[in-house]
């Protein structure tokens, strides 16, 4: 009883360590370099991507492109095999999103081998399959730091990742969160999870074949997309970086170095 007591009085991250480390969840986070408590095996992960990949195929459409998906699968693949993480087999297709009144300019990916790219955006890269490359990979390296699972796990609970991972959504309340969850996943991460994604882009294209360099036309084209949209304020806590600032350091991992131009593009901490 007395045993009991005390475990009580244990604080809750304690408990939440104790029981992850008994339940052998604890991953070596490799974005941050430290031990990260993860509570889904590598198993419960691939069911949970493959149970959303079926809600996300239902919502968009493949794309009818056979070309399309065989040029991504085949760019896809390639990269996949020089990732970090090969203890699951990597899925790629091109979606459609034909109820959005504009272009969709976005990639995405799922936990467990899961990579989507729109096909407005893989229009829009043309022919070049450096800058391709560089998109599929960097959706390669959340998934190889495990980005996603940690994401959910934090916005919807442990119980709730079983249940999406279950297969078990015929019902509506199943259903929304399946839903809530790919809306999440094709938002964008932290500051620092995109930063890491971008910099282990770079070394997986160079690894399977590619010029890195796509990674930088790439974001300049989104930059450009961006610049046609509203105008918002930089603000330090906000989670998301500029793209300004992801310029910049791809260019330092490509180059070794910033120019002048990353210098003054990255906006200050008070915003000015």
């Amino acid at each position: 009883m007395r045993k009991l007591i005390n475990l009580i009085r244990l604080s809750p991250i304690l408990l939440l360590i104790i029981f992850a480390s008994n339940a052998n969840a604890v991953e070596f986070d490799t974005s941050e370099g430290k031990e990260d408590i993860i509570l889904m095996s590598t198993d419960g992960e691939v069911n949970l991507g493959d149970s959303l990949s079926k809600s996300v195929e239902k919502k968009f459409k493949p794309t009818a492109d056979e070309a399309a998906q065989k040029r991504v699968d085949t760019i896809g693949q390639r990269l996949a095999s020089e990732c970090d993480r090969k203890d699951i087999i990597y899925h790629f297709k091109v979606i459609d999103d034909k109820e959005s009144p504009r272009p969709v300019i976005n990639a995405f990916s799922l936990p467990g081998g899961y990579v989507y790219i729109f096909k407005d955006l893989y229009d829009k890269l043309g022919t070049d399959d450096d800058e391709l490359a560089a998109v599929i990979a960097h959706e390669i390296a959340h998934i190889v730091a495990r980005h996603g699972v940690k994401r959910m796990q934090s916005a919807y609970g442990y119980n709730i990742l079983l249940l999406l991972a279950s297969q078990a959504q015929t019902d509506s309340g199943n259903v929304g969160r399946a839903f809530a969850a790919i809306n999440s996943l094709m938002s964008s991460y932290s500051r620092e999870d995109e930063i890491f994604a971008d910099k282990l882009s770079v070394k997986y294209s160079k690894k399977a074949g590619y010029n890195p360099e796509g990674a930088v036309r790439v974001l300049e084209t989104l930059w450009e997309i961006e610049k046609n949209e509203p105008q918002r304020r930089y603000i330090e806590e906000m989670s998301h970086p500029y793209l300004s600032i992801r310029i910049s350091k791809v260019r330092q991992e490509v180059y070794g170095k910033m120019d002048f131009n990353d210098y003054i593009n990255i906006p200050t901490e008070t915003g000015k």
